[in-house]
C-alpha cells in the first residue's frame, strides 16, 4: 500500500508549479532560475531540491503528470471506435479544466512545444493503438490521417490558450470531434 503524502510536500510542489507558471509570463524558460522560483513561491532552495532536480524536471514532471493521468482514463479498451475522438478530447478537456489557469500560462510561454509534442504524441499513440478497426489496406493512410489530425488539434489548442479562437473549450472539444470523425471516415 503506498504511503500517503504529506499535505506540506504537495503544497510545495504546487507553490513550485506555481510559481513557474506565474515566471513562464516574465521571462524566457532557460532565464528561470531556481532563485527565481523559490523566492516566487516562498519556500526555501532544500525544499524546491527535495521536489525537483532543476527546473527543466519541474517541466518536464509536470507535462508527465498531465498526460499519465489522461493515459490512464484511456487504457479503457471498450471504447467504440467512433466515440474514440470524443473520450479522447473529453479527457483532455477534464485536465485543462482542472486548473485552467495554469495551463493557460504554459500554453503561453515557450515551453508550450514540450506540452504540445506531448498533445500530439497522446492523440497519435491513442488513436493508432486502436487502428484495427481499419481495413488492412487502409491502415497507412489512417496513421497518416491521425498525425496531420494530431498536429492540427495541438496547434488549436494553442491558439485557444493565446485567446484567438472565439469558442468555449467544449466548443473545442466538439470542434475536435467533429474533425478528427471527418479525416478518419473521409480519407
Amino acid at each position: 500500500m503506498a504511503k500517503a503524502e504529506y499535505r506540506s510536500a504537495v503544497r510545495s510542489r504546487v507553490l513550485i508549479n506555481a510559481a513557474l507558471a506565474d515566471l513562464l509570463q516574465e521571462k524566457p524558460l532557460e532565464k528561470i532560475t531556481v532563485t527565481d522560483v523559490v523566492n516566487r513561491a516562498g519556500i526555501n532552495r532544500g525544499t524546491f531540491y527535495a521536489h525537483y532536480q532543476d527546473i527543466p524536471d519541474v517541466i518536464d514532471r509536470l507535462i508527465q503528470k498531465t498526460f499519465n493521468a489522461i493515459r490512464d482514463v484511456l487504457s479503457d479498451q471498450s471504447v467504440a471506435f467512433d466515440r474514440m475522438p470524443r473520450v479522447l478530447l473529453g479527457q483532455i478537456q477534464n485536465i485543462l479544466q482542472s486548473d485552467l489557469s495554469f495551463y493557460r500560462k504554459v500554453m503561453n510561454s515557450n515551453a508550450s512545444a514540450k506540452m504540445q509534442d506531448q498533445l500530439v504524441s497522446i492523440v497519435v499513440e491513442y488513436m493508432l493503438s486502436r487502428k484495427s478497426a481499419f481495413a488492412v489496406g487502409r491502415q497507412q493512410s489512417f496513421e497518416a490521417a491521425i498525425r496531420f489530425c494530431a498536429g492540427g488539434l495541438s496547434h488549436l489548442y494553442r491558439e485557444w490558450f493565446a485567446g484567438t479562437l472565439p469558442y468555449t473549450l467544449d466548443e473545442l472539444t466538439d470542434l475536435g470531434e467533429q474533425m478528427i470523425l471527418r479525416v478518419i471516415h473521409d480519407e
